[in-house]
């Protein structure tokens, strides 16, 4: 017991922030745009009936999870990645030897190695079989994990949010808390501080590690997205227009006179939603580079030629079906995969 409580301890090192030796790895969370992944090579999409997991050398595309027993499925439309790895969640069928009974759904947290798809379970419990596998084999909490919309991790804790709001879960002990209240909040986590907004919708800034807040009474924001050259902003204050906020320098500055109910991005562009469903691509000093009438959540991985956008419908049988589609980032042209 004593050795498999070490090894789990270390285990659980793997999450903490600079528990690796190397330098920790930024991380440009969105609360309302974590539903996919991308690697070099993988792009994972995950819908609210389906995931799939393209090759991006080949155009291959397969179900998700990758589980040989094949009664698995990602229980949240909702990923976090940092580096190389993925996590997501996983829930499975434990049945009878003749497949005619289920003994026991299984619930897993699985940190997936998005170069050589090779998974390992973080953490996994199980309400029928009331037994909690964490670093400490201590019976289950009554966490309400059953609910997750989103979710990221962060020193040992696993944050998630529910129906009441902002939670934490301790991957030691399983310990649950409600962290803020109010769900309906947007919210972003570079790796050390949240971002989200208050009552008046000005930007908090919170540090994880101390708990530690501070207000941005400068940024008034309807929404936000954070990415490596900043918080990008609609504010309020100048009709909703685009604004930008560097949290190293806490300068604003306007972007553009475009509004948007949405904004995505990668490594070179800006990619705004438009009240009247267009999508606009922007260079990050505001620029208008291409236009086209798309509308819809999108997947816009951070380098790479193509967005991506999942549709679900039903077809003539009445059966959930999932068309996903390619969209070209130089001219917007969107093309659907077969």
């Amino acid at each position: 017991m004593k050795r498999r409580f070490l090894a789990l301890i270390l285990a659980l090192g793997l999450l903490l922030p600079g528990c690796t030796g190397g330098k920790a790895e930024q991380v440009f969370y969105n609360s309302d745009n974590c539903g996919y992944f991308c690697s070099d090579r993988y792009v994972l999409i995950t819908g609210l009936f389906s995931s799939e997991l393209v090759d991006q050398q080949t155009g291959a595309r397969r179900p998700f999870p990758l589980d040989a027993g094949g009664n698995a499925i990602c229980s949240a439309p909702a990923l976090f990645q940092r580096g190389q790895e993925v996590y997501y969640l996983k829930a499975r069928q434990q049945t009878s030897s003749d497949g005619d009974n289920i003994l026991a759904s299984i619930e897993e947290l699985v940190a997936v190695d998005t170069r050589t798809l090779a998974e390992r379970v973080i953490y996994r419990f199980s309400w029928e079989r009331d037994w909690f596998f964490g670093m400490l084999d201590l019976p289950p909490k009554d966490s309400g994990m059953n609910i997750v919309y989103n979710f990221f991790l962060h020193g040992g804790y696993f944050y998630f949010i529910s129906n009441d709001g902002l939670c934490r879960m301790s991957l030691l002990t399983g310990q649950y808390e409600l962290y803020i209240k109010d769900m309906g909040r947007q919210y972003a986590y570079d790796g050390q501080n949240l971002y989200y907004t208050d009552d008046y919708n000005r930007l908090v800034i919170h540090n994880l590690a101390t708990g530690g807040s501070r207000t941005v009474e400068e940024v008034v924001a309807s929404s936000f997205r954070y990415t490596p050259h900043g918080l990008y902003y609609f504010n309020t204050q100048s009709g909703n227009t685009l604004w930008r906020y560097d949290p190293a320098t806490g300068k604003t500055e306007k972007i553009s006179d475009l509004t948007g109910t949405g904004l995505d991005f990668d490594e070179d562009s800006l990619y705004l939603h438009t009240g009247d469903g267009f999508l606009v691509r922007l260079d990050r000093s505001g620029r208008e580079l291409a236009r086209a009438e798309i509308s819809g959540s999108l997947m816009t991985p951070y380098q790479g030629d193509f967005l991506y956008q999942m549709e679900e419908t039903l077809d003539e049988d009445g059966n959930w079906i999932s068309l996903l589609y390619q969209i070209r980032k130089s001219d917007l042209t969107k093309t659907l995969m077969r």
